[in-house]
């Protein structure tokens, strides 16, 4: 008995973007200097030779680009002009987007506004201005006429569901007013899913502003991508959110991720880091039957580097437009303005093993406030912490990822760098074994260290470094021959020791009060898991508003402080650590500087002793 005929086959690319964070054009401002291309503009030429190929194909982007650059808050706003952002994506031609959390900091009425400028399918199946009524159209469904091996053509009808943090009505409580109602993803898509199969989609891609949960226990589902991976279904799942690239090295200790495959839990997957760094390109090969059943038989997923040229095959790219152009020279002049003098470097290029002066200006300036604002309420006399994190510390983004303030002027654009996100600082009170719980957490962040081992690595690359807090106000020690501990649990083999607050050992009933950006507060992250009860305040103002009230009237001004926190010692024991070419000039004592970069993007090698 002969086989039958093998099945008809072809080929859909999935090409996307996401974290693109209004990072329109080449240009740092953060900085004052151009990116080498990452950018969305840098993204035209490979969108472009993408589609050259012919084969049928979908752009879409997985969230996060309104909000998140100096030039999207120089934007003037006008209702009558089409927003940069919204307008390029309908110059490129984008077919489907999703919503991450950072589109809704401008609150509902700019963000419905700007949507509706969109030619591509919003989509966000999670989220609800009611009962009933969804904010967005959870999915869409795209047609593509296709040619199969077998020489006839077919429609194929792609459906893309979309999926944004449910935490988005904590982290931008303030600006929603209640106005918006979210459920978790993957409730979401066990809702949807069949409705989408039913509506006639052959194919369904998960559109998600999340990743796989670096953590063992992501309860909230701020990370879905793994579980939606899961689902019978779903054919394949574009990420976002964590500013990674998948696949890629983070992912490789991930539960279910296959990064030699590209694949979460067997099922095609993909992130393009962000900022514009990168192009994803994924191919699904793809087979239909007699009875017209649609599966994905094998992929490939391509990321491709943003393009530093300023033509296309000898085309020029487009110039930006009048309104943009103006927005990124006032952008540019408003950030050169003096904020006040530092008397020393400001850098951040040892952050990762406790050396970071930028960290403690944001500490004081988020003390400072709560303390003024618990003054006269029941908690005015516990002690107030704060929780900082570097954003700019290398990791994905690269070795130019680092703040580095000379002495001298320091001006709003380095405002910007010290506090990106202008969230608000909470107020959130814990016990002293929930801090050392935070800790816990936050020292997973560091790989583990056999004693007596030379040159190991420091970081995992599981977490970036800006889910690492630091919690000003104690004293510690992190012991790195210790395993991590993901979900915080702590007992005599915690990596967290010798907690001490003005001198004296943190005992586990104490009350105290930690001052932290409303992001980590509400759960961003998974480092803190806070009921609302225990978010005693939150500000009016962001973070980065205070600093620069702060360090305009002098309240708070650039010092050398003291590490918070220390490694420690271990016999016969060193780290090495990736860190910019320029840190050469700036290593605290006890570092070494081991190679130099092998190419214009790479990092510098450097090595921590831990010997006692």
């Amino acid at each position: 008995m002969e086989d039958g005929p093998a099945p008809p086959t072809t080929t859909l690319r999935l090409l996307q973007t996401t974290d693109l964070h209004m990072q329109l054009l080449p240009f740092d401002y953060l900085a004052d200097r151009d990116t080498q291309g990452r950018s969305l503009q840098g993204l035209v030429a490979p969108i472009r030779d993408a589609r050259k190929d012919g084969l049928p194909t979908l752009l879409l982007d997985a969230g996060d680009f309104l909000e998140g650059s100096p030039l999207a808050d120089a934007l003037p706003e006008d209702p009558d002009q089409a927003h940069p952002m919204i307008a390029a994506f309908n110059r490129l031609d984008y077919d489907a987007i999703a919503l991450g959390n950072h589109e809704f900091e401008y609150g509902l009425a700019f963000l419905t506004r700007t949507l509706s400028q969109a030619k591509a399918g919003i989509v966000a199946a999670n989220l609800r201005t009611g009962p009933v009524d969804h904010y967005v159209d959870p999915w869409v469904i795209l047609d593509r006429r296709v040619t199969f091996s077998d020489g006839q053509a077919r429609t194929l009808r792609i459906g893309v569901m979309g999926f944004t943090p449910a935490q988005v009505t904590e982290w931008s409580a303030a600006q929603l007013k209640g106005n918006l109602t979210s459920e978790d993803a993957l409730s979401a898509a066990l809702t949807q899913l069949p409705r989408l199969r039913r509506a006639g989609a052959n194919l369904v891609v998960a559109l998600c502003h999340g990743g796989p949960a670096f953590q063992s226990t992501d309860p909230e589902l701020e990370n879905p991508a793994a579980a939606l991976a899961r689902l019978r279904g779903i054919d394949a799942v574009l990420m976002g959110h964590l500013h990674e690239t998948f696949p890629g090295p983070a992912f490789r200790d991930v539960e279910g991720a296959d990064v030699e495959r590209a694949t979460l839990h067997g099922t095609p997957a993909m992130m393009p880091g962000s900022h514009g760094e990168c192009l994803g390109q994924m191919d699904l090969d793809l087979c239909v039957d007699p009875q017209g059943n649609w599966r994905v038989i094998d992929h490939r997923v391509t990321l491709i580097p943003a393009s530093p040229a300023v033509s296309d095959g000898g085309k020029p790219l487009p110039a930006p437009s009048p309104p943009l152009a103006k927005a990124h020279a006032r952008a540019r002049a408003q950030l050169a303005i003096p904020v006040c003098d530092s008397p020393l470097r400001l850098t951040s290029y040892f952050a990762a093993i406790g050396h970071d002066p930028t960290a403690d200006l944001l500490a004081r300036t988020q003390c400072n406030a709560i303390r003024k604002a618990l003054g006269g309420t029941a908690f005015e006399g516990l002690p107030v912490l704060s929780a900082t994190a570097p954003f700019r510390a290398g990791g994905h983004a690269g070795p130019r990822n680092f703040i580095d303030i000379p002495a001298g002027p320091l001006r709003l654009r380095d405002c910007h760098a010290l506090a990106p996100f202008d969230n608000p600082v909470s107020a959130v009170l814990r016990r002293g074994w929930q801090v050392r719980q935070w800790l816990e957490r936050s020292a997973a962040y560091f790989a583990g260290v056999n004693p007596g081992t030379r040159d190991a690595r420091l970081a995992t690359g599981a977490m970036a470094p800006y889910q690492f807090d630091t919690i000003h106000g104690l004293t510690y020690t992190i012991d790195l021959t210790r395993p991590p501990s993901n979900d915080g649990a702590f007992d005599r083999s915690s990596r967290i020791r010798q907690v001490r607050l003005n001198g004296t050992p943190l005992e586990d009933d104490t009350p105290v009060v930690v001052a932290a950006s409303s992001y980590r507060a509400h759960g961003g992250g998974g480092l803190v898991t806070a009921p609302p009860a225990d978010i005693i305040h939150e500000t009016q103002s962001g973070l980065r508003a205070l600093l620069i009230e702060a360090l305009s009237t002098g309240e708070v001004t650039p010092r050398a402080a003291p590490p918070v926190w220390q490694f420690a010692r271990a016999a016969q024991t060193a780290v090495l650590f990736p860190s910019a070419p320029a840190a050469v000039d700036a290593m605290p004592p006890g570092v070494q500087h081991v190679a130099g970069p092998k190419g214009a993007d790479d990092f510098a090698l450097y090595r921590l002793d831990l010997v006692p």
